[in-house]
């Protein structure tokens, strides 16, 4: 949790600071016409109002979730001009925390997971979308954000033993499913060993001991599958085919 953040038994969080609310309604209202250089200047009010304050745990959730869902919810095209903007770092690093305090206490609270939610579904989004992935690389290859990934690919089977994880798998495999997604589209050139911390764990979740356990039961003509058998069946094997970094030869 960054620093600013109090961590304490608030029952209920406290609105958004007028300027974030301010903001978020510009956003809902303009977000097809808004130019690139007032949505910076509104990330970097979004940005100021979460640092600058000492927030308490629940208000900083709440006030971080609004301004997610009004950018979720009314993407603005000027966004893929400000993918150097500090706002996708501070996102990614609100995910990489949420992700080492799943793998710490093995489950998030409601709003916690609701929060991984909107900022996966962001990063998402925005990657799928945009046009030169390579623009996206200097804040996606985080070291400590790939490591906080990994180390849940690692403990999959222990998170989904708890039921109500199952929507936690779900962002992992969203998460997953970025890198697929800048990998197919990256120029060859430039993968080297960017994803390479992603290799060795996505490759133990298809070779851990309870992989035909999930499946041993599976009907030939199911349409429905767990969010943990999507990701060993579809998210796995997605990001391996499409990986073509160094060690490629650990895939033969």
């Amino acid at each position: 949790m960054n620093r600013q953040v109090r961590n304490n038994r608030e029952r209920d969080p406290s609105p958004p600071a007028l300027l974030i609310s301010a903001h978020c309604s510009t956003i809902r209202r303009q977000s097809k016409r808004i130019e690139a250089q007032e949505l910076s200047a509104i990330l970097d009010d979004f940005v100021r109002e979460l640092t600058a304050n000492s927030l308490r745990l629940r208000t900083y959730l709440h006030s971080l979730n609004e301004i997610i869902k009004s950018l979720n919810s009314n993407f603005p095209p000027a966004l893929f001009k400000l993918t150097s903007h500090y706002f996708f770092t501070f996102v990614r690093d609100r995910i990489r925390n949420l992700l080492e305090q799943l793998c710490t206490y093995n489950r998030l609270n409601d709003q916690e997971l609701y929060t991984l939610r909107n900022c996966t579904v962001l990063i998402h989004d925005f990657i799928k979308e945009i046009e030169d992935v390579s623009k996206v690389l200097h804040w996606i290859t985080n070291a400590t954000f790939l490591e906080a990934l990994a180390n849940c690919l690692n403990q999959t089977n222990k998170i989904s033993q708890r039921q109500e994880n199952k929507n936690v798998i779900k962002q992992i495999a969203r998460l997953l499913s970025i890198f697929c997604k800048i990998q197919e589209r990256l120029p060859i050139d430039l993968h080297q060993h960017l994803f390479t911390p992603l290799l060795q764990p996505t490759i133990n979740c298809l070779t851990a001991t309870n992989y035909v356990k999930l499946f041993q039961h599976l009907k030939p003509d199911a349409v429905r599958f767990t969010e943990i058998q999507k990701l060993f069946l579809v998210r796995c094997p997605h990001f391996l085919t499409s990986y073509n970094g160094r060690y490629c030869f650990i895939l033969l």
